[in-house]
């Protein structure tokens, strides 16, 4: 992901760039987020992830202005647990919401 969010930044350059991720995917983005370089983290518009295991983690040094992290009651995944609770399968009811939040950031 790191690697794709340069390439954007470079054949790109007027392209907003979102990051997202669920549950491992999520991961994968604080991965990536923290090897950006601080050219490309100013170019990343939004970062959204759902079901994060790292939710109280930074996103490398992306500002929290332009990061959400949803995570559902119940989550065990977002408390840092391994058991797939029904709360870590419910983030389409989420989906309307992050997707207007992401909408106001790319305008």
């Amino acid at each position: 992901m790191a690697q794709l969010t340069a390439r954007a930044v470079t054949q790109c350059p007027n392209t907003k760039i979102v990051l997202s991720g669920y549950s491992q995917g999520a991961q994968v983005v604080h991965n990536a987020a923290g090897q950006l370089t601080a050219a490309q983290t100013n170019r990343v518009t939004a970062v959204l992830t759902f079901g994060d295991p790292k939710r109280n983690q930074p996103f490398g040094t992306i500002p929290a202005s332009r990061t959400r992290v949803i995570c559902r009651t119940g989550d065990n995944i977002c408390e840092g647990g391994f058991t797939i609770t029904p709360a870590h399968t419910q983030y389409q009811q989420d989906a309307p919401a992050a997707a207007s939040w992401i909408a106001s950031r790319v305008r």
